[in-house]
């Protein structure tokens, strides 16, 4: 995964902020699939991981039924 890629994930994440979950269940899938790249061995763990931390910044409720 790179990091562009994730940059591209955020831009489909903001685009998809207005409903809630679906964009709840994007952040949920990205943060997972960032992880997954870290533990494959990316080689630029911490880019990945602050760009992931970027959902936080998209405004829309997060909930758990």
């Amino acid at each position: 995964m790179t990091s562009d890629e994730v940059r591209a994930r955020l831009d489909a994440l903001r685009a998809i902020a207005g409903d809630d979950e679906a964009a709840h269940a994007e952040e949920d899938n990205l943060r997972a699939d960032v992880l997954g790249a870290i533990q494959a061995g990316a080689p630029n763990p911490q880019q990945l991981a602050w760009l992931a931390l970027k959902t936080s910044d998209i405004e829309f409720e997060r909930w758990c039924a």
